[in-house]
């Protein structure tokens, strides 16, 4: 990690600052660390080029890790991982939108940016459950970038992640006992699929479509695993 942000770094001072460029550094890194980390990711889909509105259940730290290896997005994260050790600093070279979801200036703040971003051009990743789940299903989904999709008629393309092994999900151990535990193994598995667009100008129907499709992918995934057939 070291490495990779030292290189984002160099070229921002050689070349200037360039959100592209840091992305494709940000994957490169990312391809690099898989293998190490002993991660197995599992996926059938690719997904569509274009500006979306990425969506996805959340089960783990690593969550964007195995999603930003496929897709150039900026991820919507919640505040405290702009203080974790490297990850945070290397977050911000990437690009990230940071929210304290505590408050509500912040939250609001945090819609501007997303609608903003979208915008411009640049897709944006979003965990609507606004923290990691561990049920068998997604949580409850949060609306407001859905009405912020419908407004600006940008499509969602859903994501399911879901980890063969359900202690590899995040919910009540520390960052470092976390990564300890599930990387300290010799592999993690990881399933991920990513669905067609989804459009609506109702946000309540986009929601609910985006859910459900997520919802249907992590009960399947959770059959491959137990059948064995992943």
């Amino acid at each position: 990690m070291s490495l990779g942000i030292a290189y984002i770094v160099l070229a921002s001072l050689v070349a200037g600052k360039n959100l592209q460029r840091s992305m494709r550094i940000r994957r490169a890194w990312i391809r690099f660390i898989i293998p190490i980390m002993g991660l197995e990711i599992i996926n059938r889909s690719v997904p569509p080029p274009g500006v979306f509105l990425f969506v996805s259940n959340h089960r783990s730290f690593i969550d964007p890790v195995v999603i930003l290896n496929y897709i150039y997005a900026l991820p919507l994260a919640k505040a405290e991982v702009g203080s974790y050790p490297l990850i945070g600093y290397g977050a911000r070279m990437t690009g990230v939108l940071y929210v304290v979801r505590e408050s509500v200036d912040s939250r609001l703040d945090a819609r501007q940016a997303i609608a903003n971003t979208l915008l411009e051009g640049w897709s944006v990743l979003i965990y609507p459950e606004g923290t990691t789940e561990i049920t068998i299903t997604s949580g409850p989904f949060k609306k407001g970038s859905f009405e912020i999709a419908s407004v600006i008629n940008i499509p969602v393309v859903p994501a399911a992640i879901e980890f063969a092994d359900p202690a590899d999900h995040w919910k009540e151990k520390s960052l470092l006992k976390q990564y300890v535990g599930q990387f300290g193994k010799r592999k993690s598995i990881c399933r991920i699929e990513f669905g067609d667009p989804i459009y609506s100008e109702d946000p309540d129907e986009l929601m609910e479509n985006t859910q459900k499709w997520i919802d249907t992918q992590l009960l399947s995934f959770r059959q491959e695993f137990n059948q064995g057939t992943t």
